[in-house]
């Protein structure tokens, strides 16, 4: 190419492509270790479900949001407010299975791109080692390209694993957890007159 505006500005455009190599190289293993890092948190996570309702919500992983029902059923005696309390209590633990969605769903697009980004980066320098017969330097950058692409798609598939299986399962127990508050809420307000905490019915067993 011959010197002038165009020149300068393409040499411009090379610098910061090639600045960009080592920052995705570092983001792709960093990601490589965060996606596998998930794929541990699904099979402890497996480990601990249940496919009993009433083992979900007596010890097991939805414990948490039965006692959280709970103190919201013993703690408001007006109806209104008791529905808008149930309400923001489904509506909060949905937020917080949407937020554990937001990584993985994010890796899926983003570790493709970052895998095509490391691809076509090392493809400048290559093209300009084939050009000046340097063989070794076009093969170490032709290296880099294609290694770059198969990580960035392994993040990305791992990624899409987790995120459907997680969402799955998080629909799964939206469902129970929407299932059990509605029953405990009638339950709630078939003794409104009562004054004392009730001990609400999950099954066959009373808890409270």
């Amino acid at each position: 190419m011959e010197p002038g505006p165009l020149s300068e500005l393409m040499k411009v455009m090379l610098t910061i492509s090639n600045s960009l190599l080592y920052p995705v190289l570092i983001l792709l293993v960093v990601l490589v270790a965060v996606s596998f890092m998930f794929v541990g948190e699904l099979l402890s996570d497996y480990s601990k479900r249940s496919g009993n309702l009433e083992d979900k919500f007596n010890g097991g992983h939805l414990s948490g949001f039965y006692s959280k029902l709970e103190e919201v059923l013993n703690e408001h005696s007006d109806e209104d407010t008791l529905v808008r309390e149930v309400e923001r209590l489904l509506v909060e633990k949905e937020v917080e299975m949407m937020k554990k969605l937001e990584i993985p769903r994010m890796l899926v697009r983003v570790g493709p791109i970052l895998g095509l980004m490391g691809t076509l980066i090392p493809l400048g320098p290559a093209l300009l080692g084939l050009s000046a017969g340097n063989i070794e330097q076009l093969a170490n950058n032709l290296v880099v390209a294609f290694t770059t692409t198969v990580v960035g798609l392994l993040i990305g598939a791992v990624s899409m694993v987790v995120a459907t299986v997680r969402h799955r399962w998080y629909t799964e127990d939206m469902n129970d957890m929407e299932y059990v508050a509605e029953k405990l809420l009638k339950q709630a307000l078939e003794k409104f007159d009562q004054n004392a905490p009730q001990k609400w019915k999950l099954g066959g067993k009373e808890n409270g």
